[in-house]
């Protein structure tokens, strides 16, 4: 289900302080410190604290509000949504804690949780329960039920959404519960991680949003690892999975929750000041970078499909799925590496290890946001145009491989596949449309791993979701990137995804930000591990899910006197040409671009001349911008093309027009996919021209193009790195680092299809 964000119209009730005052909840707060109180409200109109407090029903969680100190800052100006529980439900809750034997097993957990010991647990009233509560559990609970954004009950698409709480990171999940509904009385109400109900909604405070449920929400504080063996406890049945997580050593990765120093300590970002953006509004700045994971597991009743029953017959399936992998994972013929058939799990590039890594994400990502959805929470920022399919390419555990995530019926079901494989998938013979099965051109050789998303688990470091096939990296595995790949840099720089900023909304930032600017995230030039600054005084900024032109909404870039390089993902071995796309603008910048196998500036190779981004397509010869005609009082003349032939002349140039599968947020009026008439071979293409995506909209400082950097040979047992950098002392010029794209060149130049416009 999806929850709509609901921008509430601020009632300017006299009394106010200044909008610029407002202080909102900073991100890492003590659980003790006292929050400045100089911003609370004295007016007729109530706060969510005071709706909360009113009702005797919530008492206990008004209390744990109190010892977290948020009902301060809920008596304070700005957006939140508030999830209240019941006084039942946090007595049923605590109690859960308090009896939780698992912690008797697990690597993770504290006794009773984080409460007090008391013989007299049982009979204690709710009030007395809480006040046994450590303030960091107050803490946790009262985070997980607030957003920095007003939520409503509306809109709701029935697909299963989730949206980011003030635990960074940290999401819930939201649906309807259905027939099976564990009371018969929430029958058809809005469920919250499956558990809680919301009893009544949208109660409108002067600072956002209350909603009545009927239970606390519940959240793991299990890493993944210990979350996984928890549900095989419980009676899941992911162990197959799990035991050969345990064998290959994975268990320890996967309970790295943070970047930590050498000494064990978490490491730290100070940026020496506060950022701005270029209006010299404060930016917010991530002080800490979590670091999560997503892992995909089969089920035991897949693996049984399979005639997989335990850990051995895994163990022999796995020597036939990769006993002979040097046939298609070019990385080890490279590197000269033996494959091992052993007992030592724990080896990189044993069998088992392998088909195990190539499960893990180093990015961790709730179910609907592994790929940019649509959903009524981002609907209007959402820019895919004419029925595209979100496609993503993740780097995965298995050193130097990509995990291909499709998504189809985007705008319906939203089911998504893993490695699906489709030929031709980014070639067309029919102008304006892309790729579709039964159409002569592209069968659909793989379907692809299908994602369990009903049952997907949230842990406190990362995402575990069930898939309803065998995962492996094999020929189908290859064959499916032998496309287009187009691989956007809030995914690749997986940093983006574990702080909570990818897909992030500008009002969630607002919040991070104590109540500022939402729009951009600053980082200290040391945060990325797949970026190095050689020049301290480059910018690094995000900008996220906005009214921007770029693919999914958002985009990397910066400015000032910039010099990086940005580690590239791996690719099967081939030639490629390499593309980056940018905005043509005033304040683009001149830079040179560069290439090497190490961060090392004297591995860099200068690659092509220096790169203009400042000039005007229309201008600039060099370029040879052709405007897209529209249709004339006589219609289309025969063989109009719609631009594929003007494209092939800026291509001879190192220019394309940029895609038409996405526009410029709320200016997308075009969502469902492009119609074809038999008799009207331009109807598709009709659509594109005169519509506002990126590859059409015309005008010097709005217009999107791609540059071709070069192209050249990318084997996958090598890094490459892509320097940048600026060749004019001007702060004023920036650079924009969306997506790049990586092409093979059979697919570049195929002689009876063209590239699509997607």
């Amino acid at each position: 289900m999806t929850i709509t964000i609901f921008n509430k119209v601020r009632k300017m009730a006299k009394g106010f302080l200044p909008f610029y005052l407002f202080t909102l909840l900073p991100l890492f707060v003590a659980c003790n410190e006292e929050p400045d109180g100089s911003n609370l409200f004295s007016t007729e109109d109530k706060t969510i604290a005071e709706l909360v407090k009113e009702r005797p029903e919530l008492s206990a969680f008004y209390r744990i509000l109190e010892k977290s100190k948020f009902d301060k800052y809920l008596g304070t100006w700005g957006e939140y949504t508030c999830f209240a529980p019941l006084n039942d439900g946090v007595s049923t809750y605590l109690d859960s804690l308090y009896n939780d034997d698992a912690y008797l097993t697990s690597k993770a957990k504290k006794i009773h949780n984080g409460i007090k010991e008391d013989s007299n647990w049982n009979s204690l009233d709710v009030m007395s329960k809480v006040e046994l509560m450590s303030d960091s559990l107050c803490d946790d609970i009262a985070r997980y039920h607030l957003s920095g954004e007003a939520h409503m009950q509306l809109d709701l698409d029935g697909t299963g959404t989730s949206w980011s709480t003030m635990m960074l990171g940290r999401s819930i999940t939201v649906g309807f519960f259905g027939m099976d509904a564990y009371k018969e009385e929430f029958i058809g109400l809005t469920s919250l991680n499956k558990v809680s109900a919301i009893l009544e909604g949208d109660i409108e405070a002067i600072n956002g949003i209350l909603h009545i449920c009927s239970n606390v929400i519940p959240r793991s504080d299990r890493t993944i690892d210990d979350q996984m063996r928890v549900e095989g406890q419980l009676g899941h049945n992911m162990q197959i999975f799990y035991e050969a997580l345990e064998k290959t050593g994975f268990v320890d990765t996967l309970l790295i929750d943070k970047k930590y120093n050498a000494d064990g300590t978490a490491m730290t970002y100070d940026y020496g000041g506060v950022p701005t953006d270029r209006d010299g509004n404060a930016l917010y700045y991530p002080k800490e970078c979590l670091v999560k994971w997503t892992v995909f597991a089969e089920t035991d009743d897949v693996f049984k499909k399979a005639g997989i029953n335990n850990f051995d017959d895994l163990r022999e399936k796995c020597a036939e799925w990769y006993g002979n992998c040097s046939g298609w994972y070019d990385y080890i013929t490279e590197k000269g590496i033996t494959i091992s058939t052993g007992e030592d799990y724990t080896n990189r590039f044993n069998v088992v290890n392998m088909f195990v890594a190539y499960h893990i994400l180093r990015a961790g990502m709730p179910v609907d946001k592994i790929v940019y959805e649509y959903t009524g929470k981002g609907g209007d920022k959402w820019n895919f145009c004419f029925g595209y399919e979100p496609q993503e390419y993740f780097e995965t555990m298995l050193p130097n491989t990509l995990l291909k995530v499709w998504e189809t019926s985007p705008m319906k079901e939203k089911k998504l596949w893993l490695n699906r494989y489709m030929t031709n998938n980014t070639l067309t013979s029919r102008i304006g449309l892309f790729g579709m099965p039964g159409d002569g051109d592209h069968d659909l050789v793989f379907e692809g791993v299908p994602v369990d998303r009903n049952n997907s688990k949230d842990a406190l470091n990362g995402n575990i979701h069930p898939i309803g096939g065998i995962l492996k990296y094999d020929q189908n595995a290859k064959n499916a990137l032998n496309e287009r790949l187009r691989l956007d840099s809030s995914n690749f720089l997986y940093e983006l995804i574990n702080n909570g900023l990818h897909f992030a909304t500008p009002g969630e930032v607002s919040t991070l930000n104590g109540g500022g600017n939402g729009d951009r995230v600053a980082f200290v030039n040391n945060f990325f591990d797949n970026i190095v600054c050689y020049n301290p005084g480059t910018l690094l900024r995000f900008n996220v899910m906005g009214d921007w032109r770029a693919h999914n909404s958002d985009q990397f870039q910066g400015w000032d006197t910039y010099d990086f390089a940005i580690k590239l993902p791996h690719v099967p071995t081939g030639d490629y040409e390499l593309r980056i796309i940018y905005p043509p603008m005033a304040r683009g910048g001149l830079m040179q671009f560069y290439l090497g196998n190490s961060p090392k500036q004297s591995d860099m190779v200068a690659v092509g001349i220096p790169f203009d981004a400042c000039a005007d397509p229309y201008k600039d010869a060099t370029i040879g911008y052709e405007d897209i005609m529209s249709e004339t009082d006589e219609g289309y003349y025969e063989g109009y093309d719609f631009g594929v032939e003007s494209d092939q002349r800026m291509h001879v140039r190192g220019y394309m027009r940029a895609p038409a599968s996405f526009s410029r947020g709320t200016y997308n009026t075009i969502k469902d996919p492009l119609s074809y008439k038999e008799d009207d071979i331009y109807s598709a293409a009709k659509q594109i021209t005169g519509s506002t995506n990126c590859r059409t909209e015309k005008g010097y400082g709005t217009m999107m193009l791609r540059r071709i950097i070069t192209t050249q040979r990318f084997e996958q047992g090598k890094d490459y790195w892509l320097r940048i950098k600026n060749l004019v002392n001007d702060p004023n010029l920036g650079w924009s680092f969306d997506f790049v794209e990586l092409v093979p060149v059979n697919i570049v130049n195929s002689q009876t299809m063209t590239e699509d416009w997607y």
